[in-house]
């Protein structure tokens, strides 16, 4: 099973609540962001110290300072974000930059690999922050828990 690791989960999370802040003319405190998306403070602050890193996010300081978004909401995308955290994202080895297996050569499946990361990579390009806040709110069904 392919699992996203919960900085870049979290990561997401958060750009959307400051993109939404961002939208209120406001920065986001460490502690809202923290209450908001029921994250411990300690671990916002690790995931911030990528954002900021990244250049996706900044720090305003003073009285009412706190974090802002460093690009505008559609110039973040998904991709950027996970890949952040996860790196480059490829499903198996053989389909990177480091092409790590001695089969590549003869090897049937390969291709297929590569057309499922390439997939993968091009969704997530194509999904950006604003067109996630732009979208229509998810149905809940009476079955959902």
């Amino acid at each position: 099973m392919l699992n996203l690791s919960t900085k870049s989960r979290y990561g997401l999370r958060i750009l959307l609540q400051l993109a939404q802040c961002r939208g209120s003319g406001r920065s986001c405190k460490v502690r809202e962001l923290a209450e908001q998306q029921s994250i411990s403070d300690a671990y916002v602050e690790q995931i911030m110290i990528a954002l900021k890193g990244s250049g996706l996010v900044f720090s305003a300081r003073g009285r009412n300072g706190g974090y802002l978004l460093g690009r505008v909401p559609a110039d973040i995308t998904v991709l950027d974000v996970i890949e952040l955290f996860e790196g480059r994202i490829d499903l198996v080895g053989c389909t990177g930059p480091e092409q790590r297996c001695a089969r590549i050569a003869g090897c049937l499946s390969r291709t297929v690999w590569q057309r499922l990361s390439e997939a993968f990579r091009r969704e997530a390009a194509a999904i950006t922050l604003a067109d996630i806040l732009n979208s229509p709110p998810a149905c809940v069904s009476e079955y959902s828990i």
